[in-house]
């Protein structure tokens, strides 16, 4: 049996897009980096959206002017980051049904370096999605896709700069897909190519409402079919369940004859990747009454995957095993009297996702309390505790799987206002220190509540009213809490509310005098106090 294996290389999608006329559902999220203003593509009909509400940081710049007459509107605007080390945008993102449900994105970012600083030096940086790393960004054009579930409410896409460069965004897209498709049991799927066999066209929105990119080839070892007929019968999603677009489906390339297989090798060469491959098939031919185009299907090893009999415009998707050896690849051989066929194939490259995420509630908690007092927008990204050398400023973490903050210093941060009720949610915390802020209001009892917290600074601040009995207790009598609430002059420790107190005979007016204790700077200080007036009492 003959095989004719093709060795495959990814064409740039710098190439003419097809589009149609329809809209992008709220999956979407769209970003045109570092451009001014939102607008809508009219060919992709996309709104595109400007960097404000996904990121703090980063400088808006502009592609050289010579390259302006030959790119999309969406590659001549970027986003640098010539400060901080790592630099994140926030992706919000559609939550599943559940919190045991994740949702399923396909994320792609898109890097144009186009001379922009006049450097003529293209910059290498690394990429990472959430908490662990994505790929190396080092070219003048290159565009990054992957395939990624979170349980989160978000995705953090943050770009880290390894000294090898400024670090610089394009475009960032994020598109919701159906959780039955591209299934793994872990990890993220990194596009390596995507095809649509026997087409010189590249396919995206909207004909695609995933808005995945379909290049268009044509081998010449192989033969083109296409079908411009009978277009609406393969729309239908209960069958075609991976949504390919019609006009992906209606071009196929083949065999010459029926005893000639057809496949495919790719790269790099490296035995421990593994690949994920979906093969997409849709019989556009008319054959002879009774008969139809059975094939068989193999991976590059030689072993039999599959075994199919294409009906008349019936999309077919089959997800082969993980592939892997320094031989990837897949070979489809005819068991009819017609040729080898397919349609579409899309190959992706597995990702294993070793570092787990800060506990959520952490997250959602650190992330309030940092949009409450408007502090440390640019260098507060990302996940607030891993990777570990990434870890915020001020911020102690454990270091297992589900990593939680265990301190938390905000001293001499600027924080103005009360004192969030957020601080209650880090449940995992046993230092709080924020001290020499401007925090004002009365001191919140849930501080007392909070089950590990065993160091709480306050001073300096411009606090009022009294102290919670509680939580005086837990740092006097429990001796289970450090406190430190000195600077603070509008705050009183105890006895201060005398209203409901008779009046002292020895007192003119018929008013007993209200002794004021002001606060001290220990709080083995403030628990000797407390026993003293106890006595008085």
């Amino acid at each position: 049996m003959k095989m004719l294996f093709v060795l495959l290389f990814c064409t740039s999608f710098l190439d003419t897009v097809i589009q149609a006329q329809d809209n992008p559902g709220s999956g979407f999220i769209s970003i045109d980096c570092g451009a001014p203003n939102a607008y809508t593509d009219d060919n992709l009909l996309i709104h595109y959206e400007t960097d404000e509400g996904f990121i703090d940081a980063g400088q808006n710049m502009q592609v050289a002017s010579r390259y302006f007459t030959s790119i999309q509107q969406l590659l001549t605007n970027l986003r640098s980051f010539p400060n901080g080390t790592r630099n994140c945008y926030t992706l919000p993102v559609k939550q599943g049904n559940s919190s045991s449900t994740s949702t399923k994105h396909l994320i792609r970012a898109t890097f144009f370096y186009g001379n922009y600083d006049g450097l003529w030096q293209t910059p290498e940086f690394d990429l990472y999605i959430d908490v662990n790393y994505w790929t190396t960004v080092k070219s003048n054009y290159t565009s990054s896709e992957i395939i990624y579930s979170t349980w989160g409410n978000y995705i953090n896409v943050c770009l880290v700069n390894i000294g090898s460069g400024v670090p610089f965004i394009s475009v960032l897209e994020a598109r919701l897909l159906d959780n039955s498709i591209y299934s793994t049991t872990s990890g993220a799927l990194q596009t390596t190519f995507r095809l649509n066999m026997g087409s010189l066209d590249i396919y995206r929105h909207p004909y695609d409402v995933y808005d995945r990119i379909w290049e268009g080839i044509q081998f010449a070892e192989f033969t083109t079919v296409t079908n411009t007929t009978n277009l609406d019968s393969l729309k239908d999603d209960n069958i075609n369940t991976y949504k390919v677009p019609t006009e992906v489906l209606m071009t196929a390339q083949q065999t010459t004859n029926s005893s000639v297989g057809m496949g495919l090798l790719w790269g790099p060469l490296n035995s421990t990747n593994k690949w994920y491959v979906y093969l997409h098939f849709a019989e556009i031919q008319v054959l002879p009454a009774g008969q139809q185009r059975e094939l068989e299907v193999y991976l590059s090893d030689k072993t039999l995957v599959a075994n199919l009999m294409l009906q008349y415009l019936k999309p077919v998707t089959l997800s082969l095993p993980p592939v892997s050896g320094i031989n990837p690849g897949f070979a489809i051989v005819s068991k009819s009297n017609f040729s080898a066929f397919i349609n579409a194939v899309e190959v992706f490259l597995f990702t294993d996702l070793p570092n787990s995420p800060t506990d959520l509630n952490n997250v959602n908690a650190i992330n309030d309390i940092k949009s409450t007092y408007g502090v440390f927008g640019d260098l507060w990204q990302g996940d607030p505790c891993v990777p570990q050398k990434f870890t915020w400023r001020g911020l102690v973490c454990t270091q297992d799987n589900l990593p939680k903050i265990t301190s938390l210093n905000m001293s001499s941060s600027g924080l103005k206002g009360t004192i969030a009720a957020s601080f209650f949610n880090l449940s995992a915390l046993e230092t709080l220190d924020l001290s020499y802020n401007e925090l004002s209001g009365p001191l919140p009892e849930f501080l007392a509540f909070m089950p590990n917290l065993r160091v709480l600074n306050l001073s300096n601040n411009n606090l009022s009213g009294t102290v919670p009995e509680v939580l005086l207790k837990k740092s006097s009598a429990d001796g289970t809490l450090t406190l430190r609430l000195d600077g603070n002059p509008s705050l009183c420790l105890t006895n201060c509310n005398t209203s409901a107190m008779p009046p002292s005979s020895s007192n003119n007016g018929g008013e007993k005098k209200q002794h004021t204790i002001h606060p001290l700077v220990t709080a083995v200080a403030s628990a000797i106090l407390v026993l003293i007036l106890n006595k008085w009492d």
